[in-house]
């Protein structure tokens, strides 16, 4: 990705997000039928949280999820999300261990 491409995607995040309670970042454009956010790039359908993560913290490493450690599925702040295995993200939310 060159790097206009990655400030305009920057540019395109920000102009659908708005601050929340709790430093929460929420995205307000499309969502999928969970409440996560997406959006094209590239004529692919994305997950808005995952490419925050991504353009603020680099790439998500392989076999890994994102966890929302403030568990709000259209949060984007690349501060309340973990990358966590799958078995991880499940265990977390259900419960067995305080969020951070």
């Amino acid at each position: 990705m060159t790097a206009i491409e990655r400030l305009d995607l920057i540019e395109r995040l920000k102009a659908r997000t708005v601050r929340a309670e709790g430093g929460c970042l929420i995205w307000t454009g499309a969502t999928n039928p969970l409440g996560y956010g997406q959006m094209r790039v590239r004529n692919k359908l994305v997950a808005t949280h995952r490419l925050s993560f991504e353009l603020n913290k680099g790439p998500i490493p392989a076999g890994l999820v994102m966890d929302h450690l403030c568990r709000v599925p259209a949060c984007l702040n690349p501060d309340h999300l973990e990358a966590v295995t799958q078995r991880e993200n499940i265990r977390r939310g259900l419960g067995d261990e305080s969020r951070k």
